[in-house]
């Protein structure tokens, strides 16, 4: 099916730009809190904020974490009922359940789009002046690509059912 080459793009894209974040965040992470260790046991002192940005990153390396299991199949998975269903009605069920979790994941984002508005209007800042909405933008961000990427998931098995292809495989997308 024709339409899905643009959708299939985007979400290729999307794993990409993720796979890089997560690379450079978990490398910022793991400079940061060995410098801080080394701050604190050789010279008695530490950065002020890293403790906290080292939160936050972690934050962000969830969520780019999840957005790349999701897109191979390995976020949402309810193995023992999956095995239950015999085999020519599993991607059925595959894909309800991929579209209850992007609906899952859209209310999600939509709280979290509440929460960052009203940080946005708190005006309220975290470290180095830097307003606190600036690092928990990622919840509304994180929320909606992985609704995407459970929605692109679920129309891949749509598309392989209408060909007549009702094999599963471990990882389909």
């Amino acid at each position: 099916m024709n339409f899905m080459r643009p959708i299939l793009l985007i979400d290729k894209w999307l794993e990409k730009i993720s796979g890089w974040m997560l690379v450079s965040l978990l490398g910022i992470m793991i400079v940061m809190a060995f410098g801080q260790v080394i701050l604190r046991n050789f010279f008695d002192s530490s950065i002020e904020w890293g403790d906290i940005f080292l939160r936050h990153l972690v934050l962000w390396v969830g969520y780019f974490g999840a957005v790349i299991a999701t897109g191979e199949g390995r976020h949402l998975r309810i193995e023992f009922v999956s095995k239950l269903v015999p085999t020519k009605i599993r991607k059925i069920f595959f894909i309800i359940t991929s579209i209850f979790a992007a609906v899952v994941c859209y209310f999600l984002m939509q709280a979290a789009i509440s929460f960052v508005q009203s940080e946005m209007e708190s005006k309220s800042t975290l470290l180095l002046d830097l307003q606190t909405w600036y690092f928990i933008i990622i919840i509304p961000v994180g929320y909606g690509m992985l609704s995407f990427r459970f929605i692109v998931r679920a129309l891949n098995w749509l598309v392989e059912i209408f060909r007549g292809n009702w094999e599963t495989s471990e990882v389909s997308h």
